[in-house]
C-alpha cells in the first residue's frame, strides 16, 4: 500500500509499505479520507512535537475516516463494513490503517455524512471532548475563543451549539469571517488592534467573559500577547482551558498578568469540569451530521498523497487561504 512517512525530521517520502495485519485485539480500516492537522503535522515534520509521536520514522496523520475491512480474532462486536472515524496513533496517510479495539476510542460516522467531513471531525476530540464537553458552558454565557484556526473554529461552533454567545480573536480575515459562519458572534482582528483596544472592546461591546479557550499551538501575535488578552477580559470566578499541543520551543515569552488571575480566582486546567469521553466524542459526531455544526464549511483543499507536502506548506505557511486539507488516499 501507499503511505505517506516521515523518516526523519524534515524528510518527507511517498512510498509502498506492506499493508498492515490486524492483532487479535485489531480491526483494519481502509482509508476513505484523512485530513491534515495544521499544527500537529507540521510539528512532526518539523521535529519539534514534544508527545506521542515524537518518533521517527513514522506515516503522518492522525484524522482520517475509513470501512473496516478485517477483524482481528478477538474482535466481535465491530461489523465489517462499518464506516468509523478518529484519531490514530498508527498514521491516517495511508491506504490502510489499523485500529485497536480497546484504545482511544472512535465514533460511528453517521449515514449521509460525507467521507472527507468525517475525517476533519476528528478535531471534535480535542475541540470538544477535551474542551466544550468539559467545560460546563450554558447557555447564554460569553465566550472567548483565541485562535480561529481548525481547532479554535471547531471549538467555536461547538460553543455556539451549546447556546453560549462566542467571541474570536484571530490575526488573518478569512478564518474570523469562518468564525461567523461557524456561528460566532462577534470577532476581533489581532493584525489591526493592540491587545488593549481588543481587551476594551470586548469589556464594552460584549462583556466580561465567562469562559476563555486558548486554541493555538504556537502565539502568533506581534508582542507574545495571546494569554493576555484572555486573563483581562474574564470576569472573577472565570474559567480558562484550551487545547494541549506539545512543542519543544525555548523561547515561550508570552505577555500575560498572572496576577490578574489570582485576583479573579480564574479556575485553569485542560478539562475543566470531567475528561471527556467517548460518548461526547460521538454526540459531536451527531449534531454534525444534523446541521448544528457546519464543519463541512472548513474544508478549502482537497489533495491526494503524494500532495501532503504541498498540503503542508500550505496549513503552515498559508494561513491567508487555507483553513483545511482533505487527504485522499490515492496518488495523483
Amino acid at each position: 500500500m501507499y503511505a505517506v512517512v516521515v523518516e526523519e525530521p524534515g524528510k518527507l517520502t511517498v512510498k509502498e509499505i506492506e499493508r498492515p495485519r490486524p492483532a487479535p485485539t485489531q480491526f483494519i480500516i481502509k482509508t476513505l479520507a484523512a485530513s491534515i492537522c495544521n499544527a500537529t503535522d507540521n510539528h512532526i515534520l518539523e521535529g519539534i512535537f514534544d508527545g506521542y509521536h515524537d518518533r521517527y520514522p513514522q506515516i503522518l496523520g492522525h484524522e482520517v475516516c475509513g470501512e473496516v475491512v478485517e477483524l482481528g480474532s478477538e474482535v466481535t462486536d465491530v461489523a465489517l463494513g462499518q464506516r468509523i472515524a478518529m484519531y490514530t496513533p498508527y498514521g491516517a496517510f495511508a491506504e490502510y490503517v489499523p485500529v485497536d479495539r480497546y484504545g482511544y476510542g472512535y465514533a460511528l460516522v453517521p449515514d449521509g455524512m460525507a467521507d472527507e467531513t468525517a475525517s476533519i471531525c476528528e478535531m471534535f476530540d480535542g475541540s470538544f471532548r477535551s474542551t466544550i464537553a468539559c467545560a460546563g458552558i450554558r447557555p447564554g454565557e460569553k465566550v472567548l475563543v483565541t485562535g480561529a484556526g481548525p481547532m479554535g473554529l471547531t471549538a467555536a461552533a461547538c460553543a455556539a451549539a451549546y447556546g453560549a454567545e462566542v467571541t474570536c480573536i484571530d490575526l488573518y480575515r478569512n478564518r474570523l469571517e469562518k468564525a461567523l459562519e461557524m456561528g460566532a458572534a462577534h470577532v476581533f482582528d489581532r493584525s489591526l488592534l493592540s491587545a488593549e483596544e481588543i481587551v476594551e472592546r470586548i469589556v464594552s461591546e460584549v462583556g466580561e467573559q465567562d469562559t476563555a479557550l486558548m486554541c493555538i499551538a504556537l502565539d502568533r501575535s506581534p508582542e507574545q500577547d495571546a494569554f493576555y488578552v484572555p486573563i483581562e477580559v474574564l470576569k472573577e470566578n472565570g474559567r480558562m482551558s484550551g487545547l494541549n499541543v506539545e512543542v519543544k520551543l525555548s523561547h515561550h515569552n508570552h505577555r500575560m498578568n498572572p496576577f490578574h488571575m489570582n485576583r479573579k480566582n480564574i479556575k485553569y486546567r485542560h478539562n475543566l469540569e470531567r475528561s471527556g469521553s467517548v460518548a461526547d466524542f460521538q454526540y459531536a459526531y451527531d449534531m454534525a451530521a444534523s446541521g448544528r455544526i457546519p464543519m463541512e464549511k472548513l474544508i478549502t483543499h482537497r489533495l491526494t498523497l503524494d500532495q501532503v507536502g504541498y498540503g503542508l506548506d500550505l496549513c503552515r505557511n498559508h494561513l491567508d487561504s487555507c483553513i483545511k486539507c482533505v487527504v485522499y488516499p490515492r496518488i495523483s
